[in-house]
Order: structure tokens, then C-alpha cells, then sequence
């Protein structure tokens, strides 16, 4: 019989205030042949360089990694021309925006944060006993002077995803130098920039230099999204050094694999495989966005490997075409947050599955009789 918890083992009053950020299904219920399309993760895979790394370092899976982050610090610091001990490696870019909350807030402080920005953060700032400020946003995107407006004594962090993520949304360059500049030099401004490989746009910015400018700047990379390495586990953070060093602090002895390491050092070194993702990332995202757009749905613009969709139309609720589409075999993401009650978001698969993505929703709405009136 399992002892009751006593009132001095209670976990603290934040870890009650954390909540689901997206809707999680069972899979029994699926075909056996699924497009898998709901977690943003490559549809290319990994480079074949870091599949035969991994499989090379499984071999000595029975020894800790002692030399991983030295390693990788140096192959990062190399390849991107950014200083080594500003580093801080870790499993996947969650990890490290967990442990820079807990590096830096303490019960009672507040970390800012865009309302349909990233839903995870605000679990962060509850994991450290903080208050997560949820500041108003314009079309999905983050806005600035609504973030400015609320900095207070109490703000510690103000923390964004850049591109955004589920809204695939981002902000400019000079946006985000505006928000730095407004901030005080008390507050860290951290940056997930998960999917910054994908970023077509000529006015967004790798904020890799204003961390090298600033004291109060952080950015959080993965090795999950555009390296296809998501099933290890693997990510970095890029800081000042005083940053840096007390983050590193909270991290656990020996924190990657051997397999994460020595795949993620092959997948830097496979820049063509990089630009291959990307390419062929932005044709599916262009045809995807107009089969989409022309049977009425609304797609939130976005810099990402995925887009959300708004079906606005009372006869065609969201929850309907996630189902129909679920029940055959397109796995796809429904968002917790009631403001994304009528979204779908759709991680970009491969050409042939988009289209059938598409064909599955073109019988759906053409079902109906009222099919030709959303596209009025």
C-alpha cells in the first residue's frame, strides 16, 4: 500500500499551475499506414553522415560521454564563429529554457512571455515557483509595446520563440533590437530559436550577434527541427559567459549521449543535407499554403517547418476535420488553449503526403452543402 504524501513532501503551489500545452490522442485507434505530421519534426530525416555516427557510438553506449560537451562546444563555437564558453549543450532547447528559468527566477518573480507565443513557457516560470505575464499580441505575433508595457520590478526574464511556434509567426530584426533596447539590464531576454534554420524571411535576424553585444541576451538552438535529430534529444544555448556559466551550473553530470554528440557533429558537418531540408521545406510550404487557401481555410503566415490553420466556418469546426482526417491515418496537432480551438496545426511531411492532406480535406469539405459558401 503506498503511504500517504505527509505536508512536508508536497510539491510547491507552482507545479500545480502547470498545464498541458497540446492535445495528446491515443494511437490505438489509428491505421497502421499514418502520415505522422503533428510534432514539427523533418520529414527528410537526418543526414546519412549522423545516421552512421550514432550508429558508431552505440557501440560504446556502456561509457558515459565524459568528452561530449567539450566536443560539440568546439564544433559549434567553429562552425558558427561564436565564442565557446558562451555555450551550454543540452537535451534539446527545452532543457535549457528550463534550466535558464530556474538559473534565474525565484518565487514571486515574473517572466513575460507572448499569449499565444510558445505554451510551454509559462509552465517554465511555474516549475520555478514564478509568475508567467502573458502579454497581449497583434494577429498572432508578438507585440512589442504591449510586452514593454508589462516590465515590472518584478520581471526577471521576458522569454519568446522567434519563429514562433505553434503560431509559425516571427518578428523583425529592428523589432526585436526595439524590445532589447527597451528592457533593463536586469532582465534576460531569452530567444528560442528552434527554428531559425527555416527563416525565409530578408528581415529576420540570428540573434547570435546580439548576444555578443549584451550582457541580458540568450538563444536557445536544437538539433531536432531542421537536423532531423529529434528523437535524441540535442540542443545548445548561446549567451554571455556570466550567463552561460550559471546555467551550465544547473545542468546534470555527463548531460549528452555519445549517440547525440557524435550524431550532431556529423550533422554540422553535412551542410548540404541542411540545405536540402530547406529547400525543399519552402516549395512545400508555398504549394501546401495555396491548396489550403484555396479551399477557404485560413494560414497564419509562417517561417517554420508547419502552419496553422483557422477553419472559421460553424459547418466545418476544426475538432471535425481533425477527426475525419485522423480517421485516415493524418495525424496532425490540436492545441490545448481555447484560442486555438479553431486551428489545426500542420507539421510540413513530404510532397505526395501534403497532397493527400490536402485531397482528404477537399472530400471533406465538399461533403457538405454548404462547402461552396466558405469559399465566398
Amino acid at each position: 500500500m503506498r503511504p500517504e504524501v505527509t505536508s512536508g513532501m508536497t510539491p510547491h503551489a507552482g507545479l500545480s499551475r502547470i498545464q498541458p500545452h497540446m492535445v495528446v490522442e491515443k494511437s490505438a485507434d489509428l491505421p497502421e499506414k499514418r502520415i505522422e505530421i503533428a510534432s514539427n519534426e523533418s520529414a527528410y530525416g537526418p543526414s546519412p553522415l549522423a545516421v552512421k555516427a550514432a550508429a558508431k557510438a552505440a557501440a560504446i553506449m556502456n561509457r558515459y560521454a565524459e568528452d561530449a560537451v567539450r566536443d560539440l562546444t568546439a564544433g559549434l563555437a567553429e562552425f558558427h564563429d561564436i565564442r565557446p564558453e558562451g555555450i551550454v549543450c543540452g537535451h534539446g532547447s527545452d532543457d535549457l529554457l528550463l534550466r535558464i528559468s530556474q538559473t534565474f527566477l525565484q518565487p514571486g518573480d515574473e517572466l513575460v512571455c507572448s499569449v499565444h507565443g510558445y505554451q510551454r513557457i509559462p509552465n517554465f516560470a511555474h516549475t520555478a515557483n514564478a509568475d508567467p505575464i502573458r502579454a497581449s499580441d497583434r494577429n498572432f505575433t508578438a507585440d512589442i509595446d504591449r510586452i514593454l508595457e508589462c516590465i515590472t520590478e518584478r520581471t526577471r526574464i521576458v522569454m519568446l520563440a522567434n519563429p514562433d511556434n505553434p503560431t509559425g509567426t516571427y518578428l523583425r530584426a529592428d523589432e526585436i533590437r526595439r524590445l532589447h533596447a527597451g528592457l533593463p539590464g536586469s532582465v534576460l531576454l531569452v530567444l528560442d530559436s528552434a527554428y531559425l534554420e527555416y527563416a525565409a524571411a530578408d528581415n529576420f535576424e540570428n540573434p547570435a550577434s546580439l548576444v555578443e553585444e549584451s550582457e541580458n541576451v540568450a538563444m536557445t538552438r536544437t538539433f531536432s527541427k531542421i537536423h532531423g535529430l529529434a528523437g535524441l534529444r540535442l540542443g545548445w544555448m548561446y549567451a554571455s559567459p556570466v550567463v552561460a556559466e550559471a546555467v551550465r551550473k544547473m545542468g546534470m553530470t555527463f548531460p549528452l549521449s555519445n549517440a547525440a554528440h557524435k550524431a550532431g557533429l556529423a550533422a554540422l558537418n553535412d551542410q548540404a543535407h541542411m540545405r536540402f531540408v530547406y529547400s525543399q521545406n519552402l516549395k512545400v510550404l508555398n504549394q501546401f499554403r495555396s491548396g489550403l487557401e484555396k479551399l477557404g481555410l485560413e494560414v497564419i503566415p509562417s517561417q517554420t517547418n508547419f502552419v496553422l490553420v483557422r477553419f472559421g466556418h460553424p459547418d466545418f469546426p476544426a475538432i471535425d476535420a481533425y477527426q475525419y482526417l485522423r480517421s485516415r491515418g493524418v495525424v496532425a496537432r490540436r492545441l490545448s488553449s481555447a484560442a486555438f480551438s479553431e486551428h489545426i496545426r500542420f507539421t510540413l511531411g513530404l510532397p505526395e503526403q501534403m497532397t493527400k492532406v490536402l485531397d482528404l480535406l477537399r472530400v471533406f469539405f465538399e461533403s457538405h452543402p454548404n462547402y461552396e459558401h466558405t469559399k465566398s
